[in-house]
């Protein structure tokens, strides 16, 4: 039998392209797991966050370096389209106030099944528990088709698309086995590493407040060799028991690496001096213990009391006596301490924690106005196997689904 299309790997982009087919073909997907879409229920800690809210035209710059290079992509199959695409399915979503887009049953199961119920519905067979040993080109007179072979069996296919992502999650089945394959067949292959993974540090202090977050922070990474090499976003940042986590924490660690410092600001919006002069004043004959008073006065921020009471130890002050008699020279190390706690970085989580992984097939080796392979016709690329890493927010699937999109209506063109 020969296939009008294979798509290798039955993760978010292949089966979003599996779900936007036109019409039915003869079509198989390959997943080398059981089941398909194992990463994709876990998405959003299981509730799958989808997209992002807002202008698309707000999405380039949570993609790092690539941003640029995938506009177009975004453009042509936008946040929007993936709303109305999930709600024709009879999937009703919501938008949270951070912007992230969830199905409203926040159930990650109900996003896979609507996918793969399109994908049967467009004719496309699944094939689990196989994995990709080799992949050949065969021209044949005016016809060409690419020969899959998978252990023992070989599936011709006058199509192929791959969408078989990363390294990360590698017990999913996104193990970054194909890669080796790709460059096999002289296909350029960045170099990868886990990316929007937790921060390891020297002198880590928190392990006492692991699941306390902050809804507000400005972290920093500052570049070992080169201090003006620096990057720095704010966020939500949360301890866990050995490292730092939380959204500001995963979307910079793409900049970082063991030996850098990391900056951490707990009061991004607050001025120093203005906190110093209004901290210093209130001090004055106050008879309530300073921990309490710092509690009061970082109310608004709703700073957890074990956090402030840390601090204080951190700067070796006593909370426990009358904030009157806290010297000021007290005052200005907490303060400093809070809004540029400083580290160097040890390490970064691996691929087994790592939401996406950075680098993959090169944009080089793409036509970006289809994801059409430049040395090989008829192949296609799409989501996380190409150089491109989102910001943690919904954005990866995002790229997953436009590029999926985009890819397979191209690859569908000629199919008769």
């Amino acid at each position: 039998m020969i296939y009008d299309l294979v798509i290798i790997g039955a993760g978010a982009a292949g089966l979003f392209a599996g779900a936007s087919l036109p019409s039915p073909v003869k079509g198989l997907i390959i997943e080398k797991k059981e089941l398909p879409g194992r990463k994709l229920l876990l998405s959003g800690s299981g509730q799958c966050n989808l997209t992002h809210g807002g202008s698309i035209k707000n999405f380039i710059t949570h993609y790092g370096k690539n941003g640029k290079q995938i506009r177009s992509i975004l453009y042509r199959f936008s946040n929007q389209s993936v709303t109305n695409f999930f709600e024709s399915q009879g999937i009703p979503l919501i938008e949270r106030e951070d912007g992230k887009i969830f199905p409203q049953s926040l159930q990650s199961q109900d996003v896979l099944n609507s996918l793969v119920n399109c994908c049967l519905n467009k004719g496309l067979e699944f094939q689990f528990s196989t994995s990709v040993t080799s992949i050949t080109f065969e021209k044949k007179d005016d016809s060409a088709l690419y020969s899959v072979q998978c252990d023992s069996q070989k599936y011709l296919t006058k199509k192929l698309l791959i969408t078989s992502g990363g390294c990360s999650y590698p017990a999913t089945g996104s193990d970054g086995s194909l890669f080796a394959i790709l460059e096999a067949m002289e296909i350029e292959v960045s170099p990868r590493k886990p990316a929007l993974v937790p921060i390891h540090v020297e002198g880590y202090p928190y392990q006492s407040l692991s699941g306390i977050s902050f809804q507000n922070t400005r972290v920093r990474v500052c570049n070992k060799s080169d201090a003006n090499q620096t990057a720095e976003l704010t966020g939500a940042l949360l301890f866990t028991h050995n490292s730092f986590s939380g959204p500001a924490i995963l979307n910079i660690s793409r900049y970082a690496a063991a030996g850098d410092r990391l900056f951490i600001n707990y009061v991004p919006d607050q001025t120093a001096s203005i906190m110093e002069q209004e901290l210093l004043r209130l001090i004055q004959g106050n008879s309530k213990q300073l921990i309490t008073l710092l509690c009061e006065y970082f109310s608004r921020l709703e700073l957890p009391r074990r956090f402030l009471e840390l601090i204080c130890e951190r700067c070796n002050v006593d909370g426990t006596i009358k904030a009157s008699q806290t010297a000021g020279a007290s005052i200005k190390a907490i303060l400093r301490l809070m809004s540029n706690d400083t580290y160097i970085i040890s390490g970064l989580g691996g691929y087994n924690v790592a939401m996406v992984t950075s680098g993959g097939v090169a944009l080089s080796e793409v036509d970006l106005k289809t994801l059409e392979s430049t040395r090989y016709p008829s192949m296609y690329f799409a989501g996380e196997v190409l150089d491109i890493d989102g910001d943690t927010g919904g954005y990866n699937l995002q790229f997953a689904f436009s590029s999926g999109n985009l890819a397979v209506l191209n690859a569908f063109q000629g199919i008769s």
